[in-house]
């Protein structure tokens, strides 16, 4: 029983993680289409492996459920796993092996049939360019070939939703480049989401991008919708808190994302008269919102990376203030 791809490929709604009294993922809602590829951006501990952990199956969510081509991931888990394909960000690989017995065993266990499963292996070998070293022993193989070969056994079943958890992680420039167009060139078909911390990487290879922040979702919109002449990005300053929603209600707006209660930065739909601080005033005025300040932004996910990285160190900062008191 194979997953119905002629629907939505991954859908999840309402997903929540605690680890005890604290929240890991908060009321996350995501869906994924043949043909996409989604960046999941954040911050180191931002909660980009758990929800990867949890889209895959891995690890169960407190609240929420994930499908995938309709199939829920917890209640069907065998069934809906047949179309899925994960990558961690630890290959998960047998080092004694080789690549070829180690991709020939990965086809087994998900499923392949036996006469299939040499040809699934060799199919993913060239596509993966490890034609080369097919035949060493894997704990002998660079970092590089090793994501190689944890991206292959991703594949070798031939899912239709595809997560990986930093693909691109401690390669070196060349390895890098090799990697992006390893996934660029992955079947149109198939649904991807993968987790990085760099931008160039998400602007580069992917569709869409989903930013994340202490377990909550601050963005997710088309790459061509980010940054162009269609939208505008403000940084503003309020004279009062103001909620997320009640910003992310104000007519003709793509995103909203916290600085602080008082410190935002919006996204507008050019198509509105909030295309001018004067515009965007008045809307705000409306609502019983002041605003002190206005800067237009060029591009907003730089702008929202270096952001979230000041308030990093600033609550680092307040923490070891606070603990060298304490001592």
């Amino acid at each position: 029983m194979r997953a119905d791809t002629s629907q939505c490929l991954l859908n999840a709604t309402g997903v929540k993680v605690r680890y005890g009294n604290s929240p890991a993922l908060d009321d996350i809602n995501l869906a994924l289409s043949a043909g996409d590829t989604l960046g999941l951006l954040g911050l180191n501990g931002a909660g980009k492996s758990t929800l990867l952990r949890v889209l895959a199956g891995v690890q169960a969510p407190c609240e929420g459920t994930v499908t995938i081509g309709g199939l829920d991931l917890h209640k069907d888990p065998v069934n809906a796993r047949q179309a899925l394909g994960y990558a961690p960000d630890k290959p998960p690989v047998y080092p004694e092996f080789t690549v070829t017995e180690f991709l020939q065993f990965a086809a087994r266990i998900r499923r392949v049939a036996k006469k299939d499963v040499s040809r699934s292996a060799d199919v993913v070998i060239e596509k993966c360019g490890l034609g080369n070293v097919s035949k060493r022993i894997i704990g002998n193989l660079s970092h590089g070939y090793q994501q190689r070969v944890n991206l292959a056994q991703a594949l070798v079943h031939q899912p239709s939703v595809l997560i990986l958890d930093e693909p691109t992680n401690g390669l070196d420039p060349a390895q890098l480049l090799e990697m992006r167009e390893l996934i660029s060139n992955i079947h149109d078909q198939q649904a991807t989401l993968f987790s990085s911390h760099l931008l160039n990487e998400v602007q580069a290879t992917c569709n869409r991008a989903i930013v994340v922040n202490n377990g909550s979702k601050l963005l997710d919109m088309p790459i061509d919708q980010i940054d162009n002449e269609q939208h505008t990005t403000y940084e503003i300053v309020l004279q009062q808190a103001a909620k997320q929603a009640d910003l992310q209600d104000l007519p003709g707006v793509v995103s909203v994302c916290p600085v602080d209660p008082q410190h935002w930065l919006l996204t507008t739909n050019s198509n509105n008269n909030m295309t001018t601080s004067d515009g965007l005033g008045e809307a705000l005025l409306a609502r019983g919102m002041q605003l002190l300040e206005v800067t237009p932004v060029r591009n907003h996910l730089e702008r929202m990376f270096s952001q979230l990285k000041l308030n990093a160190q600033h609550n680092s900062q307040q923490f070891g203030t606070a603990m060298g008191e304490a001592s």
